[in-house]
């Protein structure tokens, strides 16, 4: 193996220039390993330094008591609903006149514009907590049937309606 040019020590500068004579150019060695840079760690193979994985405590899920909230809410909302239209009905009774008062059948459909969205917010928001310990899920559940539980008394309802009718 030849040498086009003339080794140099390791990291030494090549000669300075003179005049009249030919330039020795600069070979730079091998790097030297020095070990980890000061004001850096070491980190796990394949992490990049400053984003190894640092571990945890346990994480510790908490009770949606907004789930739970959102559907007693629900259910005070339909509570006033039918007070609403029995409290109707019995002041419409003694009137002799009875226009106006097909407007008590619509009173479930205008609650329905905020029974709707409290009891589907509180069933979202259970679902998406309804995981940790067997205390935290039972309490996310009682959540989410809360919610979902006017709808399906609702269907109940009805069905028995359409066999008995």
């Amino acid at each position: 193996m030849s040498m086009p040019y003339p080794q140099q020590p390791v990291g030494q500068p090549a000669a300075p220039y003179v005049p009249g004579q030919p330039a020795v150019p600069y070979v730079p060695g091998q790097p030297v390993y020095q070990g980890v840079p000061q004001g850096y760690s070491t980190a796990p193979q394949g992490f990049a330094p400053g984003y190894a994985p640092v571990p945890q405590g346990p994480v510790t899920r908490k009770v949606n008591w907004v789930s739970i909230i959102l559907g007693v809410v629900g259910w005070i909302l339909i509570g006033l609903t039918v007070l609403a239209m029995w409290m109707a009905l019995r002041a419409s009774a003694s009137d002799p006149d009875p226009s106006g008062k097909e407007i008590i059948g619509f009173f479930p459909l205008f609650a329905l514009m905020f029974i709707g969205p409290v009891n589907l917010a509180g069933g979202i928001i259970g679902i998406v907590g309804a995981t940790g310990t067997p205390k935290v899920r039972k309490l996310n559940w009682l959540g989410i049937l809360l919610n979902a539980s006017p709808y399906v008394m609702f269907g109940v309802l009805m069905f028995a309606l359409m066999l008995f009718a």
